[in-house]
């Protein structure tokens, strides 16, 4: 059978299987469906700064939660950032960091992978943990399937590092079981509710701790480590930080331990730290189980030398806050610091994200900043460089309405201003050979004085069932660094789309780009 039609066919399937419950696309509008995860973001949110006091913003609806989860406000002379240029500056950056570590190591990332950038990042763990530091690793429990990953995280264990999201035996499915309690903890082990947060934290109890935040797991591709495999080798964006807003960062990591910790307690005998202490016991006796990982000695030495790559940190001060969304309270920090950060634009937006299936609110909030004379550019990938290309398609969906806003006179009469999409290509626009994979990067600027940068992406999940952080701060030349980066590299590798190219989206007769369109929105919404 040709091989299109087995697509047609297997995607038809799973897409009359599941219509029942998915978010549903009728002509160029997005319906939600019932199933559909809840923004819970009010058009109030939009209003005040991104800086101001809590009664600015709209916390978790749980009472005894309400907004105890947003972090204060820090001066500019008590924290001090410096930009990441990329995943290969990032790596350098966080295991200097590691290596100098003399207290404390906490690091959570969605993915850790056990690839030759994360084996060596372990065995550094390991080293620690023997000199005495406190030691402890957060992954998502259904993000790292692979074997080797999975032996890399006993490994970790059997050395007395605590890895809160793995298992022996793939059993940390038992953690994603509903939890006895009546309280807003009720709404926790949601399996479709992830851990996507993404920080790196080093002494962060003491004067000197030191933080990384941004966008990038732990992986080869997000390192940067093979440039000789473009699909491997991935943009990205993180941001390295000291002073008092790391302490935010411990507070994060903390209850999110914690958090674990408890739901292992309510399984009684099934709280699996319990066999560990008694594993460990006969380890000390015994020693341990010795591994024998797979890797490419090319890519370990690419590793190797990554890691003693010179770097020029340029810290500024930087007024700042630092945000987390905690989906199991309805929290939406995020995407308010998001609304209010366009709310208050003047000049120029720069926004560039891995996937863009923006909300309503985000929508218009973006629209009437370009009816104030705003300049909005976004950027997101194409779908032959997202990793996941049916959001792409998804996301498209929503681009001729906001291009639109174009013709009003309004916006005609400002000039300059105007709203851009464009989409990343892995490559350079005087090149035909592409030179590099997805952009990962979740960043945005405004007026070249305000950023964000985190793990949140511009999608429903990250809106509301994705656990996410981001860190917000003004500084211009910060600030300016970021906008540089995305004029003179990201728009250099991408293409500008246009309101007629909308139209070929949106009208595409192409069933197996509109068959895309429909799995793509159910794999966004409930995976």
């Amino acid at each position: 059978m040709n091989a299109n039609i087995l697509r047609i066919l297997s995607a038809l399937t799973l897409i009359i299987l599941l219509s029942c419950t998915s978010t549903r696309t009728t002509g160029d509008k997005r319906v939600e469906g019932p199933a559909a995860p809840r923004s819970d973001v009010p058009a109030s949110a939009v209003q005040g700064s991104v800086f101001g006091p809590a009664r600015e913003f709209v916390g978790s609806p749980y009472k005894e939660i309400g907004t105890s989860g947003l972090f204060n406000v820090h001066a500019p002379e008590t924290s001090r950032i410096a930009v990441l240029h990329n995943g290969d500056d990032s790596f350098a950056a966080r295991i200097q960091a590691l290596k100098n570590a003399d207290t404390s190591v906490r690091i959570q990332a969605l993915i850790f992978t056990g690839d030759e950038s994360g084996l060596y990042i372990a065995e550094l763990l390991k080293v620690k943990k023997a000199q005495g530091l406190d030691v402890r690793v957060i992954v998502d429990a259904m993000s790292n399937p692979g074997v080797q990953t999975q032996w890399m995280y006993f490994d970790l264990k059997q050395h007395g590092i605590e890895v809160e999201g793995y298992e022996t035996f793939y059993l940390q499915w038992l953690n994603e079981l509903p939890v006895t309690r009546h309280d807003a903890a009720d709404q926790t082990t949601d399996p479709n509710k992830r851990y996507h947060e993404k920080m790196w934290i080093i002494d962060g109890e003491t004067d000197h701790g030191v933080a990384v935040v941004g966008g990038l797991n732990i992986a080869n591709e997000y390192f940067r480590i093979d440039p000789q495999n473009p699909s491997r080798y991935w943009r990205d964006q993180d941001v390295i930080v000291k002073g008092d807003v790391v302490k935010d960062m411990v507070a994060t990591f903390e209850r999110n331990f914690e958090y674990f910790l408890k739901i292992k307690e309510s399984r009684g005998v099934f709280n699996t730290n319990i066999y560990w202490e008694a594993t460990r016991k006969v380890f000390n006796k015994t020693g341990t189980v010795n591994m024998n990982h797979i890797t490419d000695e090319r890519l370990n030495k690419n590793v190797r030398e990554l890691a003693g790559k010179k770097l020029d940190l340029k810290y500024e001060e930087a007024k700042c806050r630092f945000f987390q969304n905690r989906p199991r309270f309805r929290e939406t920090y995020i995407e308010q610091a998001y609304l209010k950060s366009i709310h208050g634009a003047k000049k120029e937006i720069l926004i560039g994200n891995a996937y863009f299936v923006p909300s309503n609110l985000f929508v218009e909030t973006i629209k009437d900043a370009v009816r104030r004379c705003v300049k909005v550019i976004i950027l997101t990938n194409s779908p032959k460089t997202n990793d996941l290309p049916m959001l792409t398609i998804v996301g498209r969906d929503y681009y001729d309405d906001i291009l639109a806003v174009n013709n009003e006179p309004l916006v005609q009469s400002c000039g300059e201003g105007g709203v851009q999409i464009w989409e990343w290509q892995g490559r350079r626009t005087h090149a035909t050979k592409q030179t590099e994979g997805t952009i990962h990067a979740k960043y945005a600027v405004f007026d070249r004085r305000i950023s964000i940068v985190g793990s949140y992406n511009m999608d429903p999940r990250s809106r509301a069932l994705n656990s996410e952080t981001a860190i917000v701060f003004e500084n211009k030349k910060l600030s300016r660094q970021l906008a540089d980066m995305f004029y003179e590299n990201d728009l250099d590798f991408s293409k500008q789309i246009t309101l007629e190219d909308t139209k070929s989206f949106t009208e595409s007769k192409d069933a197996i780009y509109q068959l895309q369109k429909e799995f793509g929105i159910f794999i966004e919404d409930f995976l």
